[in-house]
């Protein structure tokens, strides 16, 4: 299936477009950035380059933030996974644990 088909699927399933944003209007998460230095597992962080939704900045400074986390880069991918990145996140999943 294409971009565009599963684009077309979702407005099609989608009754309230604001609805597939709001969560990002939810307080409480800013309690918790500040204790990322406290996560204790191995953490794999996979970010997109290109993401309109979320800078890849973002990835690269969670990833810091987090002790022995590992950035997984998808170079020209946005904030959906393909499946021709199918291979290497698996891959990446099987190594980090």
């Amino acid at each position: 299936m294409s971009i565009r088909e599963l684009a077309t699927e979702d407005v099609k399933r989608a009754n309230n477009t604001m609805s597939s944003v709001n969560h990002t209007l939810l307080p409480g998460g800013e309690q918790y950035s500040n204790r990322l230095g406290e996560i204790n597992i191995p953490t794999l962080v996979i970010h997109g380059t290109p993401d309109p939704m979320v800078n890849y900045q973002n990835g690269v400074t969670l990833a810091k933030e987090i002790p022995d986390a590992t950035l997984l880069t998808l170079e020209g991918t946005a904030h959906e996974l393909h499946r021709n990145d199918w291979d290497t996140i698996i891959d990446a999943v099987i190594k980090h644990t």
